[in-house]
């Protein structure tokens, strides 16, 4: 039975696999694993504003103490920040603390190689190994061996200034009014700090964490507020960070949402006119992207690359092949020369740049890209049965929609008992009651199988 999923280990609070047993043993577990061999035997732990922070905070630190490896104890900061102090503190690797835009009832852990970057599917795999089969009883250690922790009091300094480099420092940033909506997370207390000392004219919501209001009809998920908050204030862009800080969801002046397809159609043309990209280079997606995006995209001269969901992919793609950038519909981008990985501030402050560098409000910076219309269909499954009658589902599914005028991709989620169908189409093609009768007989064809 796997533990990890498509993003690290995550769960509702006090259930299987997240009960403070269970994570001191996968502190025990991660060490054999991911300690580094005449190294200085160091983790770096960050967390959320999860009121279970509290529980499993110590549980780690005591599971890593008791394996001989000394604990920094860093956050509450957004998941990115361990990719630069994973680095600059020499660590043999580290841990979030996270469950990134669920609610607060569930918590989770993403593991970190000493570069910041996610463990290996492999390295998972021999964590749950050891997890499950390895008689910690035996492992024998000298008490005068035993690790040390410590607070980083400067840890928000060194990841607030990494955030501030990717900004323009010819550009004058005090021409921006922005909503910042911080979810009641990771970023509350640095994201207005950073923007406030970049000089922005900034109007911040959802910075008052209380431990259980995490992504509480805030943040990246619920964008509303802050829209509210962007037309009443005549602002010209909100902000829209989820939990841990990774996402981010933007706000034109108008009040509307960009979708992430729209960011990514932003940074290609922004990048292809100062030459940082050429004709047909490829830009980085995932397999449920919108298709629109590739018909603009080629009408630019360049082309898209699809990977399997989850922003571990479109780094792996970025790395080996030396793409300049890539992105997620849902808010996730990596660029290739950013200090910080997957980080929701320098996306934010990147589009920033561009606004001012283009004199164009965001609305005008989208323009050109036309999206197909999306259904997606999220029908809850049994999992064991779903993997038992996996071929027989695909199967009926790829008959029922072939040879439609629709693109489709289904697959089931990393992190809840669901099964993902995502259909998108020209709404010119397809007439509503043939939509809602496919929408049926997906439903029934999972249903009936799981």
């Amino acid at each position: 039975m796997r533990i990890f999923g498509t993003d690290g280990i995550r769960g509702q609070v006090g259930k299987y696999p997240l009960t403070a047993e269970n994570i001191l043993k996968l502190a025990k577990a991660s060490s054999l694993v991911l300690k580094k061999k005449n190294s200085i035997s160091r983790v770096v732990i960050n967390k959320d504003t999860r009121l279970s922070g509290y529980i499993y905070e110590p549980a780690l630190t005591a599971g890593f103490i008791s394996m001989g490896i000394n604990v920094v104890l860093v956050g509450p900061l957004p998941t990115p920040a361990l990719t630069l102090l994973s680095k600059s503190l020499r660590a043999d690797f580290s841990v979030m603390i996270t469950a990134s835009h669920n609610p607060f009832f569930d918590n989770g852990l993403k593991f970190f190689s000493n570069q910041g970057y996610k463990i290996s599917i492999e390295e998972e795999n021999k964590i749950e190994d050891y997890f499950f089969n390895y008689n910690f009883d035996n492992f024998k250690i000298k008490h005068s061996n035993y690790g040390k922790a410590v607070r980083l009091n400067d840890a928000m300094g060194r990841y607030s200034e990494a955030l501030k480099r990717s900004a323009d420092r010819e550009l004058d940033y005090s021409k921006i009014k922005v909503t910042l909506d911080c979810a009641n997370g990771a970023a509350y207390k640095v994201a207005p700090e950073v923007l406030f000392e970049m000089g922005v004219d900034l109007h911040t919501i959802a910075d008052k964490p209380s431990g259980t209001n995490i992504n509480d009809r805030c943040g990246s998920l619920f964008p509303n507020k802050a829209s509210q908050v962007v037309k009443k204030k005549k602002c010209n862009m909100g902000i829209c960070l989820d939990g841990d800080g990774d996402r981010v969801i933007l706000i034109d002046e108008k009040g509307d949402e960009l979708k992430g397809e729209e960011l990514i159609f932003i940074f290609a043309k922004y990048y292809l006119k100062n030459k940082s990209l050429k004709k047909r280079s490829k830009i980085v997606t995932n397999e449920i992207a919108n298709f629109g995006l590739d018909i603009a995209l080629n009408k630019l001269g360049l082309k898209l690359i699809r990977v399997k969901v989850g922003d571990k992919n479109i780094l792996q793609e970025i790395q080996i092949n030396n793409h300049l950038f890539g992105g997620e519909p849902s808010g996730h981008f990596i660029f290739r020369d950013d200090l910080l990985i997957g980080d929701g501030m320098t996306t934010a402050i990147r589009i920033m740049s561009i606004m001012l560098k283009e004199g164009k409000k965001l609305s005008e910076l989208k323009k050109g890209l036309d999206l197909l219309s999306v259904l997606d269909i999220n029908q809850k499954i049994d999992r064991e049965r779903f993997f038992q009658n996996e071929d027989k589902i695909y199967r009926n599914l790829n008959l029922l929609l072939s040879n439609k005028e629709i693109f489709f991709n289904i697959r089931p989620s990393g992190t809840e008992s669901v099964l993902r169908v995502n259909l998108q189409y020209y709404k010119r093609n397809i007439k509503v009651n043939v939509l809602n009768k496919l929408k049926i007989n997906i439903i029934k064809i999972i249903s009936d199988a799981c």
